[in-house]
């Protein structure tokens, strides 16, 4: 009786590593991967981007030294509240600014991902920050960098 149990066990084992072997495959997906911080910083919007937060911080600074130069020595508290106000005022403008330019470039990165991945049939694509391990020729980045510098991403305020 047992013998029998095992024997059918076994057949029952064999036709299902059978049946796995004779199924074809139906993962066709393609995948690629895509690296968002080189994206980033080699787009022209986004060298654009820092380059203009580069620009208004050097800006701010000569503004806040001709402050500081002006004040010299007289530490009045209307000084020390003007230069707080200017201070905070800097902070959010630039604050707005980044946020802006981030939305930017997020939003042309989005569609540009989108738009390559239809146009080239792929399945998915996927940070490579969320990779352990892929083969480099899966890397679309320089893809994405070219398509978004055909976009029209609007970097600078009119």
């Amino acid at each position: 009786m047992l013998k029998n149990i095992f024997k059918l066990v076994l057949i029952i084992s064999m036709a299902a590593v059978v049946a796995g072997c004779q199924q074809q495959s139906n993962s066709n997906a393609k995948i690629g991967f895509v690296d968002t911080n080189k994206v980033f910083k080699e787009c022209k919007a986004g060298i654009e981007g820092m380059s203009y937060l580069k620009k208004s911080s050097e800006e701010f600074q000569a503004k806040f030294a001709e402050m500081q130069k002006q004040m010299g020595g007289n530490q009045t508290e209307e000084n020390t509240r003007k230069f707080q106000e200017a201070l905070g005022e800097y902070q959010n403008k630039m604050g707005a600014e980044q946020n802006r330019i981030v939305e930017a470039l997020q939003n042309g990165f989005s569609k540009a991902v989108d738009d390559y991945r239809k146009a080239n049939g792929y399945s998915v694509i996927l940070g490579v920050e969320a990779a352990i391990s892929y083969d480099k020729s899966a890397d679309i980045s320089t893809k994405i960098i070219e398509a978004m510098d055909k976009m029209e991403i609007k970097i600078k305020p009119e």
